[in-house]
């Protein structure tokens, strides 16, 4: 429950949730024009895991402090 307070995971989840539903989009359509879509799905996944990592990383450092 206290990653839902942490702004990075939050961001991390809404970015990778748009940047897997974009991919998949692309991956169904076999529109020529739709490759943006595919180059800004994979920018929004990893941006997302980034921040989703930068969370954990967050968490460990402070469990971390506590001991």
């Amino acid at each position: 429950m206290n990653k839902l307070f942490d702004l990075r995971f939050v961001i991390g989840s809404f970015f990778s949730i748009v940047g897997i539903m974009l991919l998949i989009y692309t991956l169904i359509t076999s529109e020529t024009g739709q490759a943006v879509n595919g180059w800004c799905g994979g920018v929004f996944l990893a941006f997302g895991l980034l921040m989703i990592y930068l969370s954990l990383q967050k968490d460990a450092q402070d469990e971390l402090l506590e001991e």
